[in-house]
């Protein structure tokens, strides 16, 4: 776990779960909610910044959208010695969201998101004839639910 986020208090961890609900919630609202002060809620998003535990205020699209989406996980086998290339290789595709090292019968997670099943088709040839790759299996999602965890 991070250093930053250790160091939470009820708060912190108050603030976070509003600004995950509405990162763009005026700092005002936001201190009424909590009983604080606007300056205190801003003082507070500033710190949780610069100690790393906001990296980024981002969006949310909408359902009717995110529903035409097609995501898929791509499990993938790596040549020994090539996954801090392969990994830099992956981060420069836009289809990715997420790439995770991993313990166990695969090196590599990575959570692909493309728009239709020919793109998708096109992405896995692409990324199987990566050199270092030695192995692939792809998984379409075919549901997502919230855990409710951190």
């Amino acid at each position: 776990m991070s250093e930053g986020l250790m160091e939470l208090d009820n708060r912190d961890k108050q603030l976070l779960k509003l600004l995950t609900e509405n990162a763009r919630e005026p700092v005002v609202s936001l201190g009424k909610k909590l009983g604080v002060s606007r300056t205190t809620v801003q003082n507070r998003i500033d710190a949780l910044q610069r100690r790393g535990v906001i990296k980024a205020f981002t969006i949310e699209f909408d359902q009717q959208y995110q529903r035409r989406l097609l995501k898929a996980q791509m499990l993938i086998n790596l040549r020994p010695g090539v996954s801090r290339r392969i990994i830099k290789e992956l981060q420069q595709r836009p289809q990715i969201s997420s790439i995770m090292s991993v313990s166990g019968s695969y090196d590599l997670i990575v959570e692909l998101t493309v728009e239709a099943s020919s793109e998708l088709d096109q992405l896995v040839d692409d990324i199987r004839e990566t050199q270092g790759i030695e192995r692939t299996t792809t998984c379409i999602v075919l549901s997502k639910y919230d855990a409710g965890g951190v």
